[in-house]
């Protein structure tokens, strides 16, 4: 698939397509899941084909600027030299992200 010659205008509306499609799978694959879970709990079942193995987990996720903002405040450490640790312990950097939208027309 050789996308490196088509315009941009193509290569946009390519894009968007495929997200769309990915968007749509992705519901279906949801839906399915859902009636599964509900049926069948947690399980390992099978098909002809394929062989799915449901689980479930408990995630829990720590904000822990907002636990050192905290433990800086109760030591009297000001927001300014807090922020200023901050920014020295933080590494930045960059990453492309494409997204798409279908255009609206009038």
């Amino acid at each position: 698939m050789n996308n490196t010659s088509l315009p941009t205008g193509q290569l946009v509306d390519k894009f968007g397509a495929l997200k769309a499609a990915a968007a749509e799978i992705t519901g279906q694959m949801d839906e399915i899941k859902q009636a599964l879970i509900e049926r069948e709990g947690e399980c390992k079942v099978e098909g002809e084909l394929f062989r799915l193995s449901l689980t479930h987990s408990i995630t829990s996720r720590t904000d822990w600027k907002a636990v050192a903002l905290a433990m800086a405040k109760k030591a009297g450490v000001s927001d300014k030299v807090f922020d200023t640790c901050i920014a020295a312990s933080t590494d930045c950097g960059t990453q492309w992200v494409a997204r798409s939208a279908a255009r609206v027309t009038k």
